[in-house]
């Protein structure tokens, strides 16, 4: 049963690695031009779902930095 848990745990540990590998391209080029609202909204959507993982949360604060003061997406990061 131990075994099982920690097998499970590094298996969560290694999706939150490669989901982080997948998204941090991903987030310095919407961070480097301007994006529509849709595409930001379903990034921010995305980046959520691993919001648990210290490493994607600062990816997702990097993004609501970038566009907080944008009046036309201000609304998607409430």
């Amino acid at each position: 049963m131990d075994e099982r848990i920690y097998q499970s745990a590094e298996h969560i540990i290694g999706i939150h690695q490669k989901a982080y590998e997948v998204y941090l391209p991903l987030v310095e080029d919407v961070c480097s031009r301007t994006v529509s609202e849709a595409e930001l909204s379903h990034l921010l959507d995305y980046l959520l779902v691993f919001a648990c993982d210290e490493k994607i949360l600062v990816l997702y604060k990097k993004v609501c930095r970038k566009y907080l003061y944008i009046s036309e997406v201000h609304q998607i990061l409430y």
